[in-house]
């Protein structure tokens, strides 16, 4: 009789315990009320396909995107549910799929996205982006003119923005009298100066990056091997942007004075620099075209055009020994 009472109080308390453990924490269950959300992108206004430095035009298959899903800022997330930090969306044929699954009830809710996806970032407001990734990092929410998401409207439109600026080169050569092995491109600061940084973090929010103190690197392509260059430099200019090589970096409200930051191209295994100009602006989401060309040992820059990724700079380069 005793045996049989003990059994009946320990289930007891067993029940007792699993009923509150699951009261007080809600964001350890899989919610399975409300009406699964829904995604849909598109990206800012990019017309070129990508070498090295790959500008992203369109989303393929198994691409992740990261959601934050608000109830209007990254500060408070929705239906006060932690699991809507940092949701992971993958596109799996035609359709981006939500891990966990995100459930809207009749509040209305702010997704905020962000591109790659990585389980590290926990905070909408501090992305991590590193230019030596040569990753083309995005961000973004709503497209205009989205109607409110909540239950009964569950699929959100975003559109996606270029949160690096571009710098790409059109490259050729004129009375060069070697092969034209390009081997090699940085984008530099000059000894002893912090205009180029390496690393940051970007509100999803905003687009705005804030650049990590101490990280400075140069942004950076190359090939190790004289067999397989970057380009082997004709003399006539590239016709097709397409075949551009192209470099990601944070983006740099001025480069200070003429050659606070260079420009330097391995090339035959010589080393040819270019200082900036003074006051160069490389912004966020802007394509920056420079024309290159190497004549004997010299090497020029001409005309610089910026045009936003849509469009940004655009000029010619000369280098020299």
């Amino acid at each position: 009789m005793k045996k049989l009472f003990f059994m009946a109080v320990l289930a007891a308390c067993v029940f007792t315990f699993s009923s509150c453990n699951n009261d007080e924490l809600p964001d350890s269950q899989v919610k399975t009320d409300g009406t699964e959300l829904k995604i849909r992108t598109d990206i800012a206004a990019i017309n070129v396909a990508g070498t090295r430095a790959t500008p992203v035009s369109e989303f393929s298959n198994s691409s992740n995107l990261g959601l934050f899903v608000t109830s209007g800022t990254l500060d408070n997330m929705y239906d006060s549910f932690a699991a809507n930090a940092n949701v992971r969306s993958v596109f799996l044929n035609g359709v981006w799929n939500q891990t966990p699954v995100v459930r809207l009830t009749n509040e209305n809710a702010t997704v905020y996205a962000y591109y790659p996806y990585s389980s590290l970032n926990t905070d909408g407001k501090a992305i991590s982006v590193d230019h030596g990734t040569q990753q083309d990092y995005m961000y973004g929410t709503h497209t205009i003119g989205q109607a409110v998401i909540n239950k009964n409207n569950p699929t959100v439109n975003l559109t996606m923005k270029h949160a690096m600026a571009m710098v790409q080169f059109n490259i050729c050569k004129s009375n060069y009298p070697w092969e034209g092995r390009l081997t090699k491109i940085e984008i530099a600061n000059s000894v002893s100066k912090t205009v180029i940084y390496s690393e940051g973090t970007l509100d999803i929010s905003t687009g705005i990056i804030k650049n990590t103190a101490g990280k400075n690197y140069a942004a950076t392509i190359q090939t190790y091997s004289d067999i397989y260059p970057l380009l082997t430099i004709s003399e006539k200019l590239l016709s097709d942007e397409a075949d551009y090589l192209k470099l990601f970096v944070l983006p740099v409200a001025t480069t200070g004075a003429e050659g606070d930051v260079v420009f330097k191209f391995t090339i035959d295994d010589r080393i040819y620099s270019w200082k900036v100009p003074a006051n160069t602006k490389w912004s966020s989401g802007t394509k920056n075209t420079y024309t290159v060309t190497i004549t004997g040992s010299a090497l020029t820059i001409g005309d610089v055009k910026i045009t936003d990724w849509t469009g940004g700079v655009v000029g010619n380069v000369g280098l020299a020994d």
